[in-house]
Formats: structure tokens, C-alpha cells, sequence
């Protein structure tokens, strides 16, 4: 079977449906056709192609399980879902700067509010910093003056503050610190490194994380995606 074959099998609503359904629990063929709403007939005919596509099987008791193939596959389908919900701004942004690490783990990301405009974006962040107790790692190319002494009393409070700016930034992160007087203590729990750029900013944080993307022309906009941690 070829990936297009494959896809066209959880292409179909129905067959999709009892995929899903079998993924939370597994079920008889009664209840297969019950819960999905579809004839038994129906249910028979759509329930053989998934298990000639491997993507769910009979146990010896009758339950119909799906694969451990097939659990997999639904997996990636949360992040489908959030790029394709999302295309007006994937459509303006390039996602080739992030990990594909991090781009194939968007499914976990989908309660992410996106903002746009600064004063949006900053107020914001500084909500999410403010809910930091454990951690806040960034990587950005300036550092937001009005964030400062939040991130002192995180960092006082015994939060592990990591940052990551480009090395033509070091001067005036350097007036920063004497602007706004942080203390040696401080400053010492912090954990400083340089690149020589900035592809993209991001921030984790124990409350959750926020990042911003690139358009086309390596530009990055005021728009932000930030997403709570989970329960």
C-alpha cells in the first residue's frame, strides 16, 4: 500500500470515526455501528478495509482493537489539524528556521492563542512570565525593557532563567544591566549564551511557551503564538 492508498483509507469520514472510536476504547462490531451511527452493513464493509489496511484488528473475543500501526498514525493527526486551522498564518511565515522536532509536535500546541500587533503581543508575554515559577528559557534578539524586573523577581523567587541572544546584542545587553541595577546574585543565576543570529524567538516557560516565526524575507512580525501549559 502506498502513502496516497493510505491516505485515502482515513480519508473517509466513517472509517475515520471508528478509527477515532477504537483509539479511546475497544469495541464490538455492534457497538461500532451504534457509536458511528452507520448499518451493520456499512459498519462491515468500512471496518474490512481498515483491517486490510492494518490500522485495526479482531481480537479472539470478538472486540475489535486498533493497531498499534494505526494509533501512530491518528497521532499525527493533531498537528495536521492545527497547521491546517491555522494556514493564513502558516501561509505568511516560514517554519524552516524551527527543529522539526519541535514543527512535528504542533498537535500539542492547539489551545495556542495567536496575537497580533506589539502592545497585544507584550502584554501578553509579560502575563506569561508573570505565572513563571519553575524556569523561563528565551531565545530572542532584544530584550524587553519593561519585562525586566518581572524576570528579577522570578529569577529572586528561585526560577531558572536561560536566554539566548546574537552576538551584536552583548553591548546593549550590557547597558541593560546597568540601567536597571540587577543585582550580581541575579545575574549569576542566569545562564547567558550568544549566537552569531537569530532565526526565530522562543520562549518555554514551566506556564506554558511562545514563539514567533519569519515571514518569507526573514523578517519577524509582531505576530506571536502562545500556548498555556497543559492541566
Amino acid at each position: 500500500m502506498t502513502v496516497s492508498e493510505l491516505l485515502f483509507e482515513i480519508s473517509g469520514s466513517t472509517r475515520f470515526d471508528i478509527l477515532q472510536a477504537l483509539n479511546s476504547t475497544p469495541l464490538g462490531f455492534t457497538k461500532i455501528s451504534e457509536q458511528v451511527d452507520i448499518t451493520t452493513s456499512e459498519a462491515s464493509r468500512q471496518i474490512a478495509r481498515l483491517i486490510k489496511a492494518d490500522l485495526i484488528e479482531k481480537s479472539s473475543d470478538g472486540m475489535y482493537h486498533i493497531t498499534p500501526f494505526g494509533s501512530l498514525l491518528l497521532s499525527f493527526i493533531p498537528g495536521i489539524d492545527y497547521i491546517y486551522n491555522n494556514r493564513d498564518y502558516f501561509l505568511l511565515h516560514d517554519t524552516a528556521p524551527l527543529p522539526n522536532e519541535f514543527v512535528m509536535r504542533f498537535g500539542e500546541i492547539s489551545n495556542a492563542r495567536f496575537t497580533r500587533g506589539a502592545i497585544d503581543t507584550v502584554n501578553l508575554l509579560q502575563k506569561c512570565i508573570q505565572n513563571v515559577t519553575g524556569y523561563h528559557c528565551a531565545m530572542v534578539d532584544i530584550v524587553i525593557h519593561s519585562m525586566i524586573p518581572q524576570v528579577i523577581d522570578n529569577i529572586r523567587s528561585g526560577a531558572a532563567f536561560k536566554l539566548i541572544f546574537p552576538y551584536n546584542y552583548e553591548e546593549e545587553f550590557a547597558k541593560l544591566v546597568d540601567e536597571y541595577a540587577i543585582m550580581d546574585e541575579c545575574l549569576g543565576a542566569m545562564e547567558i549564551r550568544t549566537l552569531p543570529s537569530v532565526p526565530v524567538y522562543i520562549g518555554v516557560t514551566d506556564a506554558g511557551c511562545w514563539f514567533k516565526l519569519p515571514d518569507f524575507e526573514g523578517n519577524i512580525d509582531h505576530s506571536v503564538i502562545i500556548a498555556k501549559k497543559p492541566p
